[in-house]
């Protein structure tokens, strides 16, 4: 036979409920540093891009900088 549900206490569901507000904070926590990681990863990449072009097309720092300020 199946058994019915537990009732569970005012107390018991207040437990519950602040052990997954918590659960979600460390969660929400965890995913925006890995959120602010991958765009770290995804910032340096494309310097790096940028980086392999110069030096590709023979321009310096100071030639990319003159030409984005002008």
């Amino acid at each position: 036979m199946a058994r019915g549900r537990k009732s569970y206490t005012l107390e018991e569901k207040l437990q519950m409920v602040t052990t997954d507000i918590e659960n979600t904070k460390m969660c929400l926590q965890k995913l925006e540093t890995e959120k602010k990681e991958l765009e770290e990863q995804i910032r340096q990449q494309r310097l790096d891009e940028i980086n392999k072009l110069m030096i590709q097309n023979g321009k310096t720092f100071d030639d990319v900088m003159a030409f984005l300020a002008g």
